[in-house]
């Protein structure tokens, strides 16, 4: 029972999670691109890779600071930003591109993120 709740196998949890979320919204990303006009894909790729560099710029500097500072932990820290940064460049693209988000859509996604994150989570932790 104490590996069920270690921190190391919390934070695997978490970034798994972000990692199925950020996979479902590129999913939902590249359907909303591929709808658009062709001349459109590579507008919307430049946009979805503006809306990625805060995030990983955000990464290198938490690396710089943890070797400058010495902490021991970054390498977590960088489990968990990487996928959640992905996940939040992915969402804002996806924002951009589309007219209206729909609370029902939003809700399908993070469903299924709870859905396939727990079956991961359960097969990586448990089985």
């Amino acid at each position: 029972m104490s590996e069920l709740l270690s921190p190391i196998a919390v934070i695997e949890a978490i970034a798994t999670l972000l990692w199925v979320y950020a996979g479902l919204t590129f999913l939902a990303w590249v359907n909303f691109v591929r709808r658009t006009d062709r001349r459109q894909h590579i507008p919307h790729a430049a946009d979805l890779l503006g809306n990625l560099v805060p995030a990983m710029i955000m990464l290198v500097v938490v690396v710089l600071l943890g070797s400058f500072i010495g902490l021991p932990s970054v390498v977590v820290l960088i489990a968990v930003l990487f996928p959640a940064g992905l996940a939040f460049g992915l969402h804002m693209s996806l924002n951009d591109i589309r007219g209206e988000a729909h609370l029902s859509g939003e809700m399908v996604r993070f469903g299924l993120t709870a859905v396939i994150g727990a079956a991961v989570i359960y097969v990586r932790q448990f089985a």
